[in-house]
């Protein structure tokens, strides 16, 4: 059979491969041996008419997309329009978004013959041979569709064994340049990939669907699988990427032996990762840093502990402090994350948020206003108390949106004086020995700092940023 997989139509500066496409697609290769196109139409900027006309002209059997609620209304209306092109073709979507809302989705948009609920490497490949055969997928893993105005459902299965997957298939992608961006400024230098060294999170933020997605189950790959994909993209020339586990560092031990072994490989890469703060040692961080890790990145969300109760963090702003002076000391940067605007969150528990960033001086900072996706505790909560319209499941809704506290302007407010107070922190004499220190010790940093010294961007960012201290 001919697939067709895609990202959904749209924009984006964060240029990260389709690495959900490709293990679907490196896994149908060596289980079936179907023709496979994978198209990004995310990360090359395609339109929803130009992403149309490339599935009419390759006239796959099998179309599949995924989505997130970001993207959902892109890829359904993508979807809609190439079914109506290619009526004989069977449509097939995945992604978060599907496996939140799938009975919402089915009856909703019939032209879609099935959804796959939660990771999808084999049930693809089953669907794929039931198809060939004529057969009903009733007993497909984490299958919907309709049959008769009935819902045929099949519950999440996850795979245990992530050793047992090919390495995702990265030629499949063309010559695309992937990297990241941010408001002008490269943040990744070279050959750029991702590599996912484990699934799943076992903790259960309310704003956070990770945890429902995967069952609440971490699962890692050996240390031996991962920096075996690791050397072989080495090989290929990469030179930076990026870990996309929910937390790398769930595990310190097995960090760190993924450590060691790109060590004994002499594998030289710029290696970003993420991790939860209450694993965070000085010991790890220092590994890290020895094997290339030069960035890794911390989700505080507050420091305020009302608010992290409420968010069901398990994480104290005494842990994330800790983090991130002991990362900083082994000499990465550290990227630290806030959300602003939970119902619980009063003056008080704001202003504890921007005292604990200007002090604490993370090296980057992200600072959203809090997102209420489907499939989050939040969004069941809200839904529990009759907040939520009945069409509201199709896009993504923001707090002030269902919170009339504080308007959409106040909130906004609070992230702009939690950027601002960030660089105050760093106006300072420490904060200037510290960037110097940092520019010593650490190689993206000097990268980002020397490449765009000439970047117009820059100059326009430091005078906006400077502009409150006047």
């Amino acid at each position: 059979m001919k697939v067709f997989l895609s990202t959904p139509p749209g924009q984006t500066m964060e240029k990260w491969p389709p690495l959900g496409l490709l293990y679907l697609a490196s896994n149908l290769r060596e289980e079936r041996r179907d023709e496979v196109v994978v198209c990004d139409a995310f990360c090359t900027g395609m339109s929803g008419d130009q992403l149309v006309a490339r599935i009419v002209k390759e006239r796959p059997d099998v179309i599949g997309l995924n989505c997130s609620t970001h993207t959902f209304l892109e890829a359904i209306g993508v979807l809609e329009r190439a079914s109506q092109a290619l009526p004989e073709s069977w449509i097939v979507l995945g992604g978060y978004h599907a496996t939140f809302a799938t009975e919402k989705i089915l009856r909703s948009y019939p032209f879609v013959d099935y959804i796959i609920r939660g990771e999808a490497e084999w049930s693809l490949v089953d669907l794929l041979n039931h198809l060939e055969r004529g057969a009903e997928p009733a007993e497909v893993e984490g299958i919907s569709y309709l049959k008769d105005g009935m819902m045929v459902d099949r519950p999440i299965s996850l795979i245990e064994d992530l050793d047992s997957l090919p390495f995702p298939e990265r030629s499949m992608l063309g010559d695309m340049r992937y990297g990241y961006t941010h408001a002008g400024i490269p943040l990744t230098f070279g050959k750029f990939t991702t590599i996912s060294s484990s699934r799943g999170c076992p903790f259960r933020c309310a704003y956070c669907s990770c945890a429902a997605f995967s069952l609440n189950k971490w699962r890692p790959r050996s240390p031996e699988n991962v920096v075996e994909e690791l050397e072989s993209i080495y090989t290929e020339g990469y030179e930076s990427c990026v870990f996309v586990d929910d937390n790398f560092t769930h595990n310190p031990k097995r960090a760190e032996q993924i450590c060691e072994l790109i060590r004994e490989r002499r594998i030289r890469m710029q290696l970003y990762c993420e991790g939860r703060v209450d694993s965070a040692s000085k010991e790890l961080m220092g590994a890290l840093k020895r094997a290339g890790f030069n960035v890794i990145y911390f989700g505080a969300e507050s420091a305020s502990p009302r608010t992290l109760d409420y968010f069901n963090k398990h994480i104290t702003p005494e842990k994330t402090s800790r983090a991130i002076a002991n990362a900083k000391q082994a000499g990465m940067l550290v990227v630290t994350s806030y959300i602003i605007g939970a119902p619980v969150e009063g003056e008080e528990d704001l202003a504890k948020t921007i005292s604990f960033i200007r002090e604490n001086r993370p090296h980057a900072v992200q600072v959203n206003i809090l997102d209420c996706l489907v499939g989050t505790g939040i969004w069941e909560d809200l839904n529990q108390q009759g907040r939520v319209r009945p069409d509201d499941w199709r896009t993504n809704h923001r707090i002030y949106e269902y919170d009339p506290s504080r308007s959409q302007e106040q909130l906004q407010e609070s992230v702009n004086l939690a950027y601002s107070e960030w660089l105050k922190g760093w106006w300072r004499r420490e904060g200037v020995w510290e960037l110097l220190s940092i520019l010593y010790k650490n190689q993206t940093a000097r990268r980002i700092v020397f490449t765009n010294l000439l970047n117009p961007h820059v100059r326009t960012q430091i005078r906006q940023g400077m502009r409150p201290f006047r």
